[in-house]
């Protein structure tokens, strides 16, 4: 019969989706053992927060990207956080929980506890710039921030602080790190460019400057770009450091003095 097709055509004719073809595999695929998502959590969302803020800055924190870095949904977010400035407040807390000190404080002088701080403090902001950037317009209050914040004061009054004078150090302390980390990205005077120039360093600039009406940049050009950001840091620590010292001794001349006048 005209049209009819026989069992030999058709067995010529290859099924297009049979064992060991490319859609049979295709479909193989489909069926294949389901990838076990790790499970969401609270811990989970604040590290892939850090994440993504570690990689692409603070902007691109949004639920809708966090939700993609951690292939979920938004709403499974929601879940755990109220939206995006409660994940920045975890974030910045969970920044301070990295924090470590390469010694025990035992023992040490308030100087060296300090100083062993702000170098911590440092270390592990430097690892993480864009939260760093975030701190400079909320102050953490969250555990982590909280127990080096008392760890601080105790060392302190432990050591002859009064309570006035112990919480100005810390707070200028912690100012100063902070201030090191944000300036560090434009101290590479050397290599690094001026605004948009690749090439016209701030040491090249001040030697530009007409000697005349600006002798000292010009004079101390070299002078005013030759440290590196670390150097900065160590010598703003110091100054610091001398600075809470004559506090400290002006303090004490003045209970002396008002007990020996009573």
């Amino acid at each position: 019969m005209a049209g009819t097709r026989t069992q030999e055509t058709v067995d010529d004719d290859p099924d297009p989706t049979a064992p060991g073809t490319p859609a049979w595999w295709a479909a193989r695929q489909d069926k294949a053992e389901p990838v076990r998502r790790v499970p969401i959590t609270l811990g989970r969302i604040v590290a892939g927060a850090l994440e993504l803020i570690d990689r692409d800055g603070l902007a691109a924190l949004s639920m809708r990207n966090l939700a993609t870095e951690l292939q979920t949904g938004t709403t499974t977010l929601y879940r755990y956080v109220a939206g995006k400035d409660e994940v920045l407040v975890l974030v910045a807390d969970a920044v301070f929980g990295e924090t470590r000190l390469s010694r025990p404080l035992k023992g040490l002088g308030w100087r060296e506890v300090l100083a062993e701080v702000a170098r911590a403090m440092r270390t592990v902001l430097g690892a993480h710039p864009n939260v760093a950037a975030l701190l400079a317009t909320t102050v953490p209050v969250g555990p982590n921030s909280l127990r080096a914040r008392e760890l601080v004061l105790s060392v302190l009054l432990e050591r002859g602080f009064d309570g006035a004078l112990a919480a100005d150090v810390y707070t200028a302390l912690a100012h100063q790190v902070l201030a090191s980390v944000l300036q560090e990205p434009m101290n590479d005077f050397h290599t690094g460019g001026l605004g948009t120039s690749k090439s016209l360093t701030l040491r090249d600039f001040y030697r530009s400057l007409p000697a005349e009406q600006y002798p000292h940049l010009v004079g101390l050009a070299d002078e005013l770009t030759s440290r590196t950001a670390d150097e900065e840091f160590e010598f703003g620590l110091e100054c610091l450091l001398d600075g809470v010292a004559s506090r400290l001794r002006q303090g004490r001349t003045r209970r002396r003095g008002s007990r020996n006048t009573s």
